[in-house]
């Protein structure tokens, strides 16, 4: 027994090193599929080229401009970024200054990567300032630096005002779209002319409306409720991926929803039992509801539209989350099964992503769930508000075509 077990001590050595090996193998080929999928950086510097030229034509053209540049969030997720991105850009235009729009932070990439906006959102860089123009055409002396600190009610107006001046530049060196103030009531003040905002200025890049054209089509989906063609529906957001640990983290702080979803017009499309945040389990309740919650929001959401029995899942199944996708299929057994709501599913995994076009799935989903005869969400969720803001205020939708979970 000694000499085998002598023997044995190698073997295994030599198997856990083949072990180590294949699993280093296997990240280095997953890590370069998942970049290679994404648009190459060739075509995202010829787009940032493009709107460096863009910007010169613009500030060359109006010598007479006003500018303000912001202090934004840095590497949160694309909604989260986006979300802020479309509030200073209105900002800007209600303090008659152009903003100088940065580019986007792409954590998919890397930490600290970088994606044109325009890839994204060219509403807001139609007629705005590129960010790596901002010291040429803002000389320090021309420069003015302000510091916003002010309680949550009054942050609006105030830094309005502050940008009103006849100053050409300001830059705005905190940052004052917090979590706080997001969360806050003190940003319903704010939603009635945002509303207009988005409806005069928010678009979507000419990639991003193709492929969620082309999903519509090969998912057989239904925009236009005057329309025919496909199938009206329901999107769900089913968030899930790593949000039970940031669910827990946002019930032991007591915080409630953020952003849009928090809007007194949405308070009657909050699934019951009512939010209550001094509740840890009513927070994890609405944060990271059961599958059975789910699946009862659902049946009552049809009740009375027994036309709606397909759904679409926005979901974050990724290889770094593939627990998403076993969830994911128990839910919809539960949705198709004898007596379920539901007579079709579609996801996230199914629309037509072709190769390199990974960056904008994010936004394609958002796009989807916009265009749903009822969208299901996440009032936790930036993905979800971002949809509830689109469909409340880019296309005038409806409240009560909305439910949170």
């Amino acid at each position: 027994m000694q000499y085998h077990s002598w023997l044995a001590a190698p073997v295994r050595w030599r198997l856990f090193r083949v072990f180590l090996i294949f699993l280093v193998v296997v990240s280095l080929l997953i890590s370069y599929l998942y970049l290679k999928n994404r648009p190459s950086y060739a075509l995202y510097d010829v787009i940032a080229r493009h709107e460096v030229a863009e910007s010169q034509r613009f500030a060359r053209n109006s010598p007479e401009n006003k500018y303000v540049l912001f202090k934004q969030l840095q590497g949160a997720g694309f909604n989260n970024q986006a979300q802020e991105i479309l509030l200073y850009h209105h900002l800007a235009l209600a303090t008659s200054r152009v903003y100088v729009y940065q580019p986007i932070i792409w954590r998919p990439r890397g930490s600290q990567a970088t994606v044109p906006l325009s890839a994204f959102m060219p509403g807001v860089t139609r007629n705005s300032l590129s960010a790596a123009l901002f010291e040429e055409i803002c000389s320090p002396e021309e420069t003015k630096h302000v510091k916003i600190r002010v309680n949550n009610p009054s942050l609006w107006e105030y830094t309005k005002q502050q940008l009103s001046g006849n100053e050409k530049c300001i830059v705005v060196d905190d940052w004052i779209l917090n979590w706080d103030y997001l969360a806050s009531p003190a940003l319903h003040d704010v939603w009635p002319e945002f509303q207009k905002y988005l409806a005069k200025h928010f678009q979507w890049s000419k990639p991003i409306q193709e492929i969620a054209s082309r999903a519509r089509t090969k998912l057989n989906l239904r925009w236009d409720p005057a329309s025919n063609d496909g199938e009206p529906y329901v999107a769900l957001h089913f968030r899930r991926g790593d949000f039970e640990g940031h669910c827990e983290s946002l019930a032991d702080h007591h915080t409630g929803f953020t952003t849009w979803a928090t809007l007194p017009s949405l308070s009657p499309s909050t699934y019951p039992p009512t939010l209550d945040t001094t509740n840890h389990t009513s927070s994890i309740e609405h944060c990271y509801p059961s599958l059975s919650r789910i699946v009862s929001i659902i049946s009552t959401a049809v009740q009375d539209k027994p036309h709606l029995r397909t759904l679409h899942v926005l979901h974050d199944g990724a290889w770094d989350h593939p627990l998403v996708y076993a969830q994911h299929y128990k839910l919809k057994a539960l949705l198709t099964g004898a007596g379920g709501p539901m007579k079709r599913v579609t996801h996230s995994g199914q629309v037509p992503i072709a190769w390199g076009e990974a960056d904008w799935a994010v936004a394609v989903d958002v796009e989807l769930a916009r265009r749903a005869e009822v969208f299901i969400g996440n009032g936790y969720s930036s993905l979800s508000t971002q949809v509830v803001a689109l469909r409340l205020g880019a296309d005038g939708g409806r409240a009560e075509d909305i439910i949170l979970l």
